[in-house]
C-alpha cells in the first residue's frame, strides 16, 4: 500500500507539470489561415489583412514577403484571398 501511493503522487505530479508546462492549442485570436499555427496574443506579431479581414502570423507574412523579392516584381497581394494590396494606408 506504501508503494501504490508513492507511485499515485509521483505520477499525480507529472501529470500536474505537463498540465503546467504544455502548450496552448490554440488562443483567443484563433489560429493562421495560412499555416494553422496559434497565432500569438502579441498583435506585432499578427497582421489584419483589410480586403479579406483575415489575420495571418508574421512567420507567414515574411515567408511571402521573401517569395515576393526573390520572384521580382511581383504586385504585393494579400496572402490569404490573393487580392492586390494597397500601397499606402491612404489607399486602404
Amino acid at each position: 500500500r506504501p508503494q501504490h501511493k508513492k507511485e499515485c503522487k509521483k505520477r499525480a505530479a507529472e501529470l500536474h507539470d505537463e498540465i503546467l508546462f504544455k502548450q496552448p492549442e490554440s488562443t483567443h485570436m484563433g489560429d493562421c489561415p495560412i499555416c494553422f499555427l496559434p497565432l500569438s496574443v502579441d498583435p506585432r506579431k499578427s497582421a489584419l489583412n483589410a480586403c479579406c479581414s483575415k489575420i495571418i502570423c508574421q512567420g507567414c507574412a515574411y515567408a511571402d514577403t521573401i517569395r515576393e523579392m526573390k520572384m521580382g516584381s511581383l504586385q504585393p497581394k494579400c496572402l490569404f484571398c490573393r487580392h492586390p494590396t494597397d500601397k499606402s494606408i491612404e489607399e486602404a
